[in-house]
């Protein structure tokens, strides 16, 4: 593998690594080595290091800021792409905002609000990229990344790229129609005018909500999506489970949707209650809860 990470290097800009830990990149501090780690600074690289990949049938996971990924204890035996450089890029508008899909939501939320843009503020406290929250249009506080995105620059399983206008992106509930494989490369947010103080205000309000409703040790966000009329959170609680361990992994006891890293957690651990929780909602309630959360190396 290190020689093929040596001539993926060569064709590229970015940084190529070789069994890198994935706790070091996922939210959850939890997951073993990725074979291949790479870091693709301009959309011709990220052409170059699929086509390069692609020719040598290595498996390919294109992560955002691993906020909703669990990562297998035995790693992943493929290429992570993480992109950077120009896909870290903001270029701001009257009232548009045009971003590199890896550029953070909160750090946009606070630009965006302090340049008197507001529509962002519900998004200061969702720990993703903008791309990330495209791919499964990502919501707080009752309302979604959709809301305000007006077009994005996809490069589609051909490794062409296209201009897509929001009513080609199908975005509904925690979903977009983007194709397995797709990847987001740059996204253009349509905002309006607004008070700077104000939005700033409601970024820390909406910050502060999260913070005392979420739990703060390590972990992935909600880990199921709320059945139509419930919330998965408050079935996991009535199924008596809030607070259960397996491990290093506790169903958290601030809110049951989240299973936190105590410390020591493994990927084991937190499937453990993951299928524990997916067991006792459908026995007492009948209702199958379906994961959030994204898995790697299963």
């Amino acid at each position: 593998m290190k020689d093929i990470a040596q001539r993926l290097a060569a064709e590229i800009t970015g940084d190529v690594k070789t069994a890198e830990p994935m706790s070091k990149h996922t939210t959850f501090k939890i997951g073993g080595p990725a074979d291949l780690f790479v870091e693709p600074q301009t959309t011709e690289d990220l052409i170059r290091s699929l086509e390069f990949l692609r020719g040598q049938s290595i498996p390919v996971f294109v992560m955002g800021n691993g906020s909703n990924l669990l990562v297998s204890d035995s790693g992943y035996r493929g290429a992570v792409i993480r992109l950077a450089g120009e896909f870290l890029r903001t270029d701001y508008g009257p009232t548009t905002v045009d971003a590199g899909a890896a550029v953070s939501l909160p750090k946009l939320a606070r630009e965006a609000s302090a340049r008197g843009l507001g529509g962002l503020e519900f998004a200061a406290g969702i720990p993703a990229t903008i791309g990330g929250a495209l791919m499964m249009n990502a919501g707080a506080h009752g309302c979604e990344i959709g809301g305000v995105i007006a077009e994005a620059e996809i490069l589609d399983t051909d490794l062409k790229v296209h201009t897509l206008r929001h009513k080609d992106l199908g975005l509904s509930y925690r979903r977009s129609n983007l194709a397995p494989g797709a990847v987001v490369c740059r996204v253009r947010l349509e905002l309006e005018p607004g008070e700077s103080e104000a939005l700033l205000a409601k970024c820390h309000h909406n910050l502060q909500v999260r913070r005392e409703r979420q739990p703060r040790l390590p972990n992935a966000g909600s880990i199921f999506k709320n059945p139509p009329e419930d919330a998965a959170g408050r079935l996991i609680d009535a199924a008596g489970l809030k607070g259960r361990r397996a491990g290093g992994a506790m169903i958290s006891e601030v809110h049951a949707n989240f299973i936190v890293n105590c410390g020591n957690a493994t990927a084991e651990d937190v499937c453990t209650l993951i299928n524990m929780a997916k067991t006792a909602v459908a026995e007492q309630f009948g209702m199958e809860l379906k994961l959030e959360v994204r898995l790697l190396g299963y």
